[in-house]
């Protein structure tokens, strides 16, 4: 189950960000108290900096703003926006990924997963991973549609070893969370599940 922190989290930085016309906060205290949590949240977290969204909406117009920072890697899984490609190295434990560590390209081939975000043509979205892991990957995923402002539980299918695999949505899509990623043993259920 994705913990509500994480929620509460992902919530803060798109309504902070993006009030509901879409216009930034006026007021200088609320800029600087809003610049203040930010800080303090990405001593936490990892973060990105000067992040650019740009999405088609479900009626043709386009959603477009840069964030000044977006958390990305956290300690239960990462989040990952739309147009984004985030790369993280992880140690395993227990067959749980750990020690999630955001990193700009892949130097550690056997150890960093690739997610990759992106709107298609038709508006939808997909997500391709990469495993780099010689078990197959299982994450639980949320997703935040542009339209709303709270992540949702989503099904998804265990990522091959080794290999890569492909999520779709057919609307637009901010971000989608990938929480508790763990290898998967010997004979375990492969199915696509929430």
């Amino acid at each position: 189950m994705i913990r509500i922190s994480i929620i509460l989290i992902s919530v803060l930085v798109f309504s902070g960000c993006v009030s509901k016309s879409g216009v930034t906060p006026a007021s200088e205290s609320s800029d600087d108290e809003y610049s203040r949590v930010q800080r303090e949240m990405c001593e936490k977290v990892m973060c990105q900096y000067n992040v650019r969204v740009k999405l088609k909406t479900k009626d043709g117009t386009t959603f477009e703003q840069t964030f000044d920072m977006m958390p990305v890697v956290q300690e239960e899984g990462v989040m990952v926006v739309a147009g984004q490609t985030v790369y993280f190295e992880a140690d395993v434990e227990n067959s749980y990924l750990i020690n999630l560590k955001l990193v700009s390209a892949v130097t550690n081939p056997d150890k960093t997963v690739t997610a990759k975000f992106e709107q298609m043509d038709d508006g939808g979205m997909m997500l391709s991973l990469r495993n780099p892991f010689d078990k197959h990957l299982r994450i639980k995923m949320g997703i935040m549609p542009l339209d709303k402002e709270e992540l949702y539980a989503t099904s998804s299918c265990p990522v091959i070893a080794k290999g890569g695999s492909f999520e779709m949505w057919p609307y637009p899509i901010f971000q989608v969370w990938l929480g508790a990623p763990r290898l998967l043993s010997e004979g375990e259920n492969m199915g696509c599940v929430e």
